[in-house]
């Protein structure tokens, strides 16, 4: 039996081998579906999703493209991006992705905790946003256009930030709500309330 302890003892830099397991075994059992729209089809056939892609899912502010990190991959490896962005200045042999697992393989150094480098960074008087989904204790809503856009707590030099349906990729599926995370972010001023 895994635990809960067992998979997060290492934080995900340096995930246990009963972590590896486990998410190995997720990720086999997903099967055939996007994970960050389970509603919609995969991108796999793009005849079909052209079709699928004409009008706008309820729950999403805009039509989703479950390709759009299939023509990122595409964009970010144009030699003439690369060149813009001055990206790939080594000439690395394999090409850009997202999420890529060489930065985690490679990176030794990593902290187990980002705790430390929170207080440090607050200590030295920055601020700090943080946006995820779950919070637990004392939140406030805070509102787009008289609706809910999520959820704030704000503590001494840290502000948390949800962003109602928007998982961890805010400007793709929210991106009115996270301007005005950013808007709130830049001005110095709580979320609007």
């Amino acid at each position: 039996m895994i635990t809960l302890a067992h998979l997060s003892t290492g934080g995900p830099m340096h995930p246990s081998s009963e972590c590896i397991r486990a998410l190995n075994l997720a990720d086999a059992e997903q099967g055939n579906i996007d994970p960050y729209s389970i509603f919609t089809r995969p991108c796999n056939d793009t005849s079909s999703l052209r079709r699928n892609l004409r009008g706008h899912y309820p729950w999403m502010s805009r039509a989703y493209d479950p390709c759009t990190e299939r023509h990122s991959e595409v964009y970010f490896n144009l030699p003439e991006v690369q060149r813009a962005l001055h990206a790939n200045v080594t000439g690395i042999s394999y090409p850009w992705k997202t999420c890529s697992n060489i930065v985690g393989i490679y990176w030794a150094d990593s902290p187990l905790s980002m705790l430390p480098i929170y207080q440090e960074l607050i200590a030295a008087g920055l601020r700090i946003w943080v946006f995820r989904l779950p919070t637990i204790t004392n939140w406030y809503a805070w509102y787009d256009n008289k609706k809910v856009g999520g959820w704030s707590q704000v503590y001494k030099g840290l502000t948390f930030v949800t962003v109602t349906g928007a998982g961890h990729e805010v400007p793709l599926h929210r991106p009115r709500q996270a301007y005005i995370l950013f808007r709130s972010f830049l001005q110095n001023k709580p979320m609007p309330s």
